[in-house]
């Protein structure tokens, strides 16, 4: 139910319930339970100081002059309230002095990450578990993108800039590295699993951007290829924003722990990540049915009696299963019907806008700051 449709009372005081219906309207939405759990995963995060102010900044950064004019509030308050929810990844920060809301996903909740304790993982797997993020997977465009292991494509194809993860690297001109919020929350469920958690590399087009980061790493950019290599060894799926450029970051996921990947194996919502441009192919002549890939497909699409068969409706293309093929029976093909990605990170949110049906207007500020970014 829509949070703007159950909010029949126009003078509503509440300010994690006014948060609430601020992050619903960002194109990303804001799940909201009959239960009232997104309540307490707000009460978690913020203070009701701290959601007095969150509910009523921008998507669009401002200085805090510009929102102490705006909101009448004082300034010099404001500058000693904004770094801490800075700090506390509730809000984000855009060069030396400007402030402006996040998404709660992928935005707040990840920026958890060093705060998250036992309390908040159970919450949010609760929370989780009673949404399904239906606002986020409930449609186009999605959020995810399976990238595959270039290795394995024939190279008489041509692959596109951003189904290689190598490209998007050398796009940037800083790079970070942190933990996967996903493995830490399942740690703490006593759900964890083998893979390594260290492995969600973000980018950025500003040098040294993470050079003062509290929660991830800086790191060289051949030590960015070299993590992607690494987590193609182990059995990692490459996901990034399903943008044709400009992306922020590289997730290497896995099923077991990871909440988008879970919201198609676990939640049953296809719309939760798009499949790569390609698919695999088994060469039955050369396959001597070892069995090595099949604990390598996490999605159960490769079974094995004579040979090696492949379920290509479960096939997401992310070509971990290859890499391990030392008969060489196995290759990544090009899909049919797929879906070219929006063009960058403020398309897709106008097209997400469009498809929710709320109005960018109220998230961004105005058309006119829209304008501005385009």
């Amino acid at each position: 139910m829509k949070v703007l449709q159950r909010r029949k009372n126009k003078t509503e005081t509440d300010p994690y319930q006014l948060l609430a219906e601020t992050l619903h309207r960002i194109p990303q939405g804001f799940d909201i339970d009959e239960g009232g759990i997104y309540l307490r995963v707000l009460q978690w995060i913020f203070t009701a100081e701290e959601a007095t102010i969150a509910y009523r900044l921008k998507l669009i950064p401002e200085t805090p002059e510009k929102i102490a004019k705006r909101l009448k509030l004082d300034v010099d308050y404001l500058n000693k309230i904004l770094p801490i929810m800075e700090e506390k990844g509730q809000i984000r920060k855009w060069g030396k002095a400007k402030y402006g809301l996040m998404p709660f996903v992928v935005g707040i909740y990840e920026e958890q990450l060093d705060r998250m304790d036992v309390e908040f993982a159970e919450l949010t797997e609760e929370y989780l578990k009673a949404t399904k993020f239906n606002e986020l997977f409930g449609g186009e465009p999605e959020i995810f993108r399976i990238v595959p292991v270039n290795a394995v494509i024939p190279t008489e194809l041509s692959i596109l800039p951003y189904q290689q993860v190598e490209v998007m690297v050398d796009n940037a001109k800083s790079w970070g590295i942190r933990d996967c919020i996903c493995k830490k929350q399942k740690e703490l469920l006593a759900q964890g699993c083998d893979y390594s958690k260290n492995v969600c590399i973000q980018m950025s087009s500003r040098k040294n951007a993470y050079n003062e980061n509290t929660v991830s790493k800086p790191i060289t950019q051949v030590q960015a290829l070299q993590l992607l290599k690494d987590a193609e060894e182990e059995g990692l799926i490459h996901s990034a924003m399903n943008v044709e450029k400009d992306h922020g970051y590289i997730c290497n996921c896995c099923t077991c722990c990871c909440g988008v990947l879970r919201g198609l194996t676990e939640f049953e919502q296809p719309s939760a990540f798009v499949k790569s441009d390609y698919q695999i192919e088994i060469n039955e002549e050369d396959c001597i049915a070892c069995e090595i890939c099949i604990d390598r497909c996490q999605f159960g699409a490769l079974t094995v009696e004579d040979t090696c068969k492949a379920d290509l409706d479960k096939c997401v293309g992310c070509g971990v299963c290859a890499i391990t093929c030392e008969e060489g029976a196995m290759q990544l093909v090009p899909r049919s019907g797929v879906k070219k990605p929006t063009k960058n990170m403020l398309a897709w949110m106008l097209k997400k806008s469009w498809k929710r049906k709320v109005n960018p207007r109220k998230a961004f500020g105005s058309f006119k700051s829209i304008l501005k970014m385009l």
